[in-house]
């Protein structure tokens, strides 16, 4: 190994050495932080879904549950493919023919966002939902504009002007009284708002929890073994066949050692990526990021298309003495798209970030991801 004397000259330093400078001098990158993570607990699993079983959450009817001048719905979902033709399922839904439905439904074997806000003539689609992938949706309307929206992406807009439908029928998760096709899959974290949300405030918080009351916000089903709504008093019940409350595992007392696509951080958080470079939101994956080659305890590195072009640093901190939380750091060399999944093994609570492709990747400085401390 050659060495200078001279402060500052030229030297070759140890791999490790090299290792260990790069995942401290990335920490140093990005300014603003990334969008910070979904904490899920329980969901609810619909399955195995129309024509098998018909099961969903019935909330009995109120004004409020029918936005009539702005809108917004967002939900995660995690879908299996719909069966044949144009087959649809129903994440929720207020009656399609007279008010508003949102679902998925199969065109040329993709699975697509469908919208109904203004009864049955006013159809748009628009957004693949990724099949049996965790994947935030929304819809919204401002007045002028529907939007789709995919993972925080917008991914279709249409003009049109309000007022928006109403309807006297119940609001059904997972169902519709004009549309019974339950899916088979998972859904979480349902909200409702009489504004329309911009990409900013989706992308701010559609992996925040909400514990209180929002302007705007009419509705919030967390579905974290409950039905009730948390926020607008609009409690749902569980109906029909099928629905059952399901979350992670948890109680793993090790992640055990890293592997080529999976980092294991302080014996409990399991951390992986997937990357993408299609430009259509909700688009496939390009590939899961493979594991460089020197992870250390409690930290370690990722990289996309050549195992000598790192692109993303992670890192798990015990923050439990400081706020009663284990953080979650990452800081990247990229601006494609991808998303970042941090599993806690013992506590059983998944963590997603996202990427948005373009400007180069924000870091996630995120002291609040885990309350997982003992």
């Amino acid at each position: 190994m050659m060495r200078r004397s001279t402060i500052g000259g030229p030297r070759t330093m140890p791999r490790l050495s090299r290792c260990s400078f790069i995942l401290g001098s990335l920490l140093l990158l990005g300014g603003a932080r990334a969008s910070s993570a979904q904490p899920f607990g329980h969901w609810l699993s619909f399955g195995p879904g129309y024509p098998t079983a018909h099961g969903y959450v019935e909330i009995p009817h109120a004004a409020a549950l029918n936005p009539t001048d702005r809108f917004t719905f967002e939900a995660w979902v995690s879908l299996s493919s719909a069966t044949s033709g144009e087959d649809c399922r129903s994440i929720a839904g207020k009656g399609y023919r007279q008010a508003w439905w949102i679902g998925v439904c199969l065109e040329s074997g993709q699975p697509v966002l469908r919208s109904y806000l203004q009864g049955e003539a006013s159809r748009r689609d628009g957004g693949i939902v990724p099949r049996d992938v965790w994947t935030h949706i929304a819809v919204t309307f401002d007045g002028t504009t529907r939007r789709h929206y995919i993972n925080g992406e917008e991914a279709a807009s249409f003009t049109e002007s309000g007022p928006l439908g109403t309807g006297n029928a119940p609001l059904r998760l997972g169902s519709d009284v004009s549309w019974e096709h339950t899916p088979t899959g998972l859904i979480d974290e349902v909200r409702l708002w009489n504004v329309a949300r911009t990409t900013g405030e989706l992308r701010g918080a559609l992996n925040t929890p909400i514990t209180s009351a929002q302007p705007g916000l009419v509705g919030l089903w967390s579905l974290n073994l409950t039905t009730d709504d948390s926020v607008g008093g609009h409690h749902g019940a569980l109906a029909g066949t099928g629905p059952r409350y399901d979350g992670f595992p948890g109680g793993i007392p090790d992640c055990g050692a890293s592997t080529a696509t999976t980092l294991c951080l302080n014996g409990e958080f399991q951390v992986q990526a997937f990357w993408r470079t299609n430009p259509v939101p909700g688009s496939p994956t390009d590939g899961q990021a493979q594991v460089a080659g020197c992870p250390n305890t409690g930290s370690g590195l990722f990289w996309f298309f050549s195992a000598d072009n790192w692109e993303v640093m992670v890192k798990a901190i015990n923050g439990c003495a400081l706020n009663n939380r284990n953080w979650i750091f990452s800081a990247a060399t990229t601006n494609v798209f991808y998303r970042l999944e941090v599993l806690d093994v013992l506590a059983g609570l998944q963590k997603i970030y996202f990427n948005y492709p373009g400007p180069p990747a924000p870091a996630v400085t995120d002291t609040s991801a885990f309350a997982s401390c003992p």
